[in-house]
């Protein structure tokens, strides 16, 4: 892209500072109009420092001469009159301003190219780190929300693993109060056993039920508690 192009594209602070870089020196509506024919000159090859190559630099003005008046010649028609009056002045006052120093013109437009391509470079290197930040931004928020759904499977995984935990102890539960209860029916079916017998066979039961009725018991707060949970 033109640097032109991209130096109308600038913004805010950037954009008065290439603003600043014209005036009566060198107007801006030469960069505008000429901006290609600019941008093509080899302005960098000339040594300033070197008096040697003031023809150089004079044949480049005569040439920027030539091509505002070029240029001026283009311009037709109403709405075109008043640029044509222009840029055949700012031909004129490049020439008058500029025959005797053609080293300044070319230090001048050497100047403000350079310049130019600072700002939008600068500006083009702020909007990739604008972008960057943003991508780590967004980056750093997908890692959040992963965290989050790896963090909610967890404890769903917990959730169930406790549920199904629950439902054993439960269903354990109705096992031994059923067998509590068939140990219930043994002791009461005693009564027509023979006195000796009946007398180790209720020990028996009675240690049995017991054992199990403490189960119950302790098993039946426990699952109080997760009830209340």
């Amino acid at each position: 892209m033109a640097m032109w192009i991209q130096a109308q594209q600038l913004q805010g602070n950037a954009l008065h500072q290439m603003q600043a870089l014209y005036g009566q020196h060198f107007p801006i509506e030469v960069r505008h109009y000429l901006a290609q024919w600019i941008e093509s000159q080899p302005w960098d090859s000339v040594d300033l420092d070197n008096t040697g190559e003031e023809a150089k630099a004079k044949c480049l003005l005569d040439s920027l001469v030539t091509e505002l008046q070029r240029k001026a010649q283009l311009q037709g028609g109403e709405d075109g009159f008043l640029l044509k009056i222009k840029l055949g002045h700012y031909a004129d006052q490049f020439k008058s301003t500029y025959d005797r120093c053609p080293f300044e013109l070319v230090r001048c437009i050497k100047h403000i190219l350079q310049s130019e391509q600072r700002l939008v470079q600068e500006a083009t290197n702020a909007s990739s780190g604008s972008g960057a930040q943003a991508m780590d931004t967004l980056s750093q928020r997908h890692q959040q929300i992963n965290q989050a759904f790896e963090e909610l499977r967890l404890a769903t995984q917990e959730t169930e693993n406790e549920l199904r935990k629950l439902q054993h102890n439960q269903e354990y539960f109705i096992i031994q109060y059923q067998e509590n209860l068939r140990i219930q029916a043994q002791l009461t079916s005693l009564s027509s056993v023979p006195a000796a017998e009946r007398t180790q066979r209720e020990a028996t039961l009675q240690s049995k039920r017991a054992t199990v009725e403490a189960w119950l018991a302790r098993e039946a707060s426990t699952l109080q508690k997760y009830r209340l949970v």
